[in-house]
Formats: structure tokens, C-alpha cells, sequence
């Protein structure tokens, strides 16, 4: 599947871009307060994604939902309990589902392209299956059994819905790499390996190098040098070109900042470290491994 979902429309992508602007004043910009709220909607303080993790409990409550409106149609006497059941559901489902809208509205603000525009397919549904189950909520409050031939299709529907979506978060994923740990796979050397002059280093200034394939950043400040990687976990930025103060260097695309005595991420939208390197000077050269 080439394109999922359609192609883009010049109307798709002004809609994208108000919304993306409107959520980065609410949830704060690239670099602009409030960014801890943002990190905290990213995960950064979880040490993953938090919006993925939100999204299985609107999902799982919504299941038994379908399970209990059927055992209902199927014996309306002999499952009566299990109307009761799927009012509870509907709403511990909807209730959850709020935070995973926060949560992934804050994650898709920083797409482009492709991924923004799935993403925006991904959030209509979403937000279709909640508008049913919200519509299908009332009306089993306004029945005193607590259960509605109509109230149970819009939860049907409404789950077909969420299946959806779900389908389109997975395609986010596993497709285009959205949300991934951009340095998962960069195993780094064991050994140390020469990378550059020592004498060509200045003080308080980034240097992109390379060892064993992988980009790596390295600092020096007065007698101490730092490395980490020069890739962001969080959409895969070159961290060299970010902007440094002191021993902190903050992504270039999306602000997020890191720690480079450490690789700590400070703020998000990254969630995770980035990867640590020794560094030493030997002979006149720079050598880095990578820190276990």
C-alpha cells in the first residue's frame, strides 16, 4: 500500500497546519513556555511515549462494551447484568480516551509530510468513535435499564471506528517510524577509535564524527570531553547543528534537550537518553567507545 490513507489535498494541509499551530500555543511550542507541559504530554518523564500507552484502555473497555452488548441482544433476561456492564465501560472508556487525545494531539504537532497527514486520519477517527460513544453513553443513561438497541450499533460503530484508527496508528508506526528511538539500532564500537585531532578541538563548540558508522557528538569543555550520539532519539535531528549552552545541546528541529555529561534528555518531545560515549585523548587524537 503505496498511500494510506489518499493522497493529500491543499485543504488537508491548511487544516494540518491550523491545528498543528493551535496545539503548539496550547501545549507550547519548539522552544517557547510551557515546553514541560509538552514534555510531560510526550513522556519525557516516563522514559517512553506516553500517548501509546493511553491508548489501550479506551480500546480494551470499548471491547468488552461490544461483548456485553451482544450478550445483551443475544438474552436480554438472562444477560440483563451485562447492560448495566457496558454503561461502565462506555464511560471508563471515554474518560480515557481523553488523555489518549491530549497526548497524541501533542505528539502529531511535530509531523510532516506523510506521517502529519495519517496522523490527522488517525485523530478523525478517533474522535468519531468518541463523539459515538459519548452519543451512545446518553442514551443508555436515558433508558432505565441502562441499555438501547441504538445505543449498542452506535457502540459498534463506534468501535469500527477506533479499529480504524488503531490501524492508522500502527501504519504511523511501524511504516513510517513515528515516535521510534531514532538511536535503537546504532550499536557503536566497543573499542575506542580515533576520531579526530585533539588540536583541532576549540572549547565550547559541537564536532560531528564518526565511529564504526555512527554519527557521534563530541565536547570539550576546559579539561572534560563528552560524546553522545549526534543523531535524536526523537525524530532523528543532527544534534551538531543544534544550539549549545554549556554542556547542554538543545535538537535543531524540535528543541528537545540533552545533557551531554550524561545524554539525559531534559525536555522533551524526546522520551528517551541518548546514547552515552567514553571519550579519551591518546597520542594527540580523540577516541570514543560506546558507554555500556
Amino acid at each position: 500500500m503505496d498511500e494510506t490513507p489518499p493522497a493529500s489535498s491543499p485543504f488537508v494541509e491548511r487544516l494540518s497546519e491550523k491545528l498543528q499551530h493551535l496545539i503548539q500555543i496550547l501545549v507550547g511550542a519548539q522552544r517557547t513556555p510551557p515546553r514541560h507541559l509538552k514534555s510531560f504530554l510526550t513522556g519525557t518523564w516516563l522514559g517512553h511515549p506516553l500517548h501509546p500507552a493511553l491508548t489501550d484502555v479506551p480500546i480494551t473497555a470499548w471491547l468488552l462494551t461490544a461483548i456485553f452488548d451482544v450478550l445483551w441482544i443475544i438474552g436480554p433476561n438472562a444477560f440483563a447484568w451485562a447492560a448495566r456492564s457496558a454503561e461502565v465501560t462506555v464511560l471508563l472508556g471515554l474518560l480515557a480516551a481523553f488523555g489518549a487525545i491530549v497526548t497524541g494531539l501533542t505528539d502529531w504537532s511535530d509531523t510532516y509530510g506523510a506521517e502529519r497527514r495519517v496522523g490527522l486520519y488517525h485523530a478523525v477517527f478517533n474522535a468519531t468513535a468518541t463523539l459515538l460513544y459519548l452519543a451512545s453513553l446518553v442514551l443508555r443513561f436515558l433508558q432505565s435499564s441502562g441499555e438501547s438497541l441504538p445505543a449498542a450499533v452506535l457502540g459498534l460503530v463506534g468501535l469500527a471506528a477506533v479499529m480504524y484508527a488503531a490501524y492508522l496508528g500502527g501504519d504511523l508506526v511501524f511504516v513510517k517510524g513515528t515516535g521510534v528511538n531514532h538511536t535503537a539500532w546504532e550499536a557503536g564500537s566497543e573499542q575506542y577509535e580515533a576520531v579526530l585531532s585533539a588540536e583541532e578541538v576549540e572549547e565550547n563548540k559541537l564536532y560531528r564524527v564518526t565511529a564504526a558508522g555512527v554519527p557521534v557528538l563530541v565536547l570539550r569543555l576546559g579539561e572534560q570531553w563528552y560524546a553522545i550520539s549526534a543523531t535524536c532519539p526523537h525524530a532523528g535531528a543532527p544534534l551538531d547543528e543544534g544550539t549549545l549552552q554549556g554542556a547542554i545541546v538543545e535538537c535543531p528541529w524540535h528543541g528537545s534537550r540533552f545533557c551531554l555529561r550524561d545524554g539525559r534528555v531534559l525536555t522533551g518531545p524526546a522520551t528517551v537518553n541518548a546514547p552515552r560515549y567514553d571519550v579519551r585523548v591518546r597520542d594527540g587524537q580523540v577516541e570514543v567507545r560506546r558507554k555500556e
